[in-house]
């Protein structure tokens, strides 16, 4: 009687064990979360750095000190491989932008990368400076308290291999700034292209290219401890707050970008959004508009 009940007692335990399994459920994923890093604090982020006098899209050296003064923080750049292998600050080679740019250049040489000393000998609008990422790393040197996010748009490994090596060298000798560079990740392979490179210390998942369902985001921060914050475009906050609810309450905190609009701000932060990318909002306008985000 006693062996029957022991042989009985194990095997229904090893079913326990297995019915997960069985049933075709996942298994639990176990993860404890630190605190968000203090970048997270900041609600706004500035959007190719913001606008500056009213101009948007310009990512020039103007533009970050214009929105410091602002009160921003946490600025957003958008970052292009030259032919030489620099990262320069722009958000693309079109055509279109040199035009919009009012910058002087044979058609022949537009719609494809230009070496260094070329395009920031180029200035925007006559008034504004494009920066190099050691123009940019200087900076981050000379205000302590800012974060850059970037915004590489790389498609595959190898070009995010470049644009992070790139980076890296940029910060020889000021190292220190390299913990204040949040990497913006397209999918989920490309955290491991970034850290074939450098281990960044936190990250940010946006959206707007992923085809993944709110299951896929769910478990990727879950196994990713620096995946800190979740970027959404905004038809998909609007339509996500179930995914919205479960990121708060891992402590990963959902932006939405671009958003220029109080009152569409005002509806998503209801429905659980902590912060928006922008290029001309501002936390005194937010404050006129009665609109609170986050902790502030």
């Amino acid at each position: 009687m006693n062996k029957w009940f022991k042989r009985t007692t194990v095997g229904f335990a090893a079913l326990l064990c297995v019915s997960p399994l069985l049933s075709g459920a996942k298994p639990a994923i176990v993860h404890n979360r630190e605190a968000p890093p203090a970048w997270t604090s900041e609600t706004l982020i500035a959007h190719a750095m913001g606008s500056v006098d009213q101009y948007f899209y310009t990512n020039s050296r103007e533009a970050l000190q214009q929105n410091y003064r602002k009160g921003y923080r946490v600025f957003e750049v958008d970052l292009q491989l030259t032919t030489d292998n620099y990262l320069v600050s722009r958000h693309d080679w079109g055509s279109y932008l040199y035009d919009r740019f009012e910058q002087t250049l044979p058609r022949e040489k537009m719609d494809k990368p230009l070496p260094l000393k070329s395009i920031l000998n180029l200035p925007i609008l006559g008034s504004y400076q494009a920066m190099s990422f050691e123009d940019i790393a200087d900076l981050l040197q000379n205000y302590p308290d800012i974060w850059i996010v970037t915004d590489t748009k790389a498609a595959n490994a190898e070009e995010a291999r470049l644009q992070f090596e790139a980076i890296v060298r940029a910060a020889n000798g000021k190292e220190e700034v390299l913990t204040r560079i949040v990497p913006q990740l397209y999918s989920r392979e490309m955290l491991d292209w970034v850290e074939s490179v450098h281990s960044f210390p936190s990250y940010i998942y946006t959206l707007y290219q992923s085809p993944d369902s709110d299951g896929e985001v769910l478990d990727f921060v879950k196994m990713n401890d620096r995946v800190d914050a979740i970027t959404m475009p905004e038809d998909r906050a609007l339509n996500s707050r179930s995914l919205i609810s479960k990121l708060n309450s891992l402590r990963v905190p959902v932006y939405a970008n671009t958003i220029n609009d109080p009152d569409i701000i005002r509806k998503l932060a209801h429905g659980g959004v902590h912060g928006f990318y922008s290029d001309s909002m501002t936390y005194s306008r937010l404050e006129e508009e009665r609109i609170k985000l986050g902790d502030r």
